[in-house]
């Protein structure tokens, strides 16, 4: 039975555009599992209120739930462990944690301005009302005024890749010679941006570009075919 994952969309059931659900996205495909995509939207809590959760990304294995995309990621791999490994003992454990952090802490802040104001175009009133108010109240700030340039907002998000992308000049992937979750916690974030910006986000030129393209185009090209706001 095929798996069922719910996954963040606007009005636009195809455009999917969360950061944490393209990490599970990318994990579900590195493992080579069956799975069903389902469109979930801000206001549809009651629809995964059986697994405890309140946002997605959340999974449903054939009765099993699981909710977060780090424990979506461990279960994976403890349920199907003669699939491809996520993360690969404690070595591995550190490093995705590592590289999740570095990710939420010097990434993220910076594709904010790229994406935060384009995902609340997507949505329905009612969840774009509820979009706005929250994450309004989070950041201190209306979304508009924080929404960048695309000069400013790609320098901003190069320069917080300059550690990535100098660590990609010399490797395939962050996880070596195959991507691991620690690639898929980083490719989530930018994936995010990418898809809801009306302009390319990344340089593709760069060494954090090539990677991201590699990955876009793994799983019989997956990420690369995904719809954006600019081919819709």
């Amino acid at each position: 039975m095929a798996i069922k994952f719910y996954d963040l969309a606007g009005i636009d059931p195809e455009i999917l555009f969360s950061p944490y659900c393209w990490r599970v996205r990318m994990s579900l495909l590195h493992k080579g599992l069956e799975f069903t995509s389902i469109p979930w939207r801000f206001l549809e809590k009651e629809t995964i209120a059986e697994s405890g959760h309140k946002a997605v990304p959340v999974i449903n294995d054939d009765g099993t739930w699981v909710g977060d995309s780090w424990k979506i990621a461990k279960y994976l791999d403890e349920k199907y462990p003669d699939q491809p490994t996520l993360i690969d003992g404690a070595q591995g454990e550190a490093h995705a944690l590592l590289v999740q952090e570095l990710s939420a802490s010097l990434v993220f802040p910076a594709a904010i301005p790229i994406a935060v104001y384009p995902v609340s175009q997507l949505l329905d009133e009612e969840n774009k009302a509820y979009f706005v108010k929250t994450r309004e109240a989070a950041l201190g700030a209306k979304l508009i005024d924080i929404n960048a340039e695309p000069a400013k907002g790609k320098a901003n998000l190069s320069k917080a890749l300059l550690p990535f992308n100098k660590m990609l000049k010399v490797a395939q992937f962050i996880g070596g010679d195959t991507p691991t979750y620690a690639d898929y916690c980083l490719f989530g974030v930018l994936k995010w941006a990418d898809v809801v910006s009306p302009y390319r986000p990344i340089n593709d030129k760069s060494a954090i570009g090539e990677w991201f393209i590699r990955l876009e185009n793994m799983y019989s090209g997956h990420a690369a075919s995904a719809p954006t706001v600019r081919n819709r």
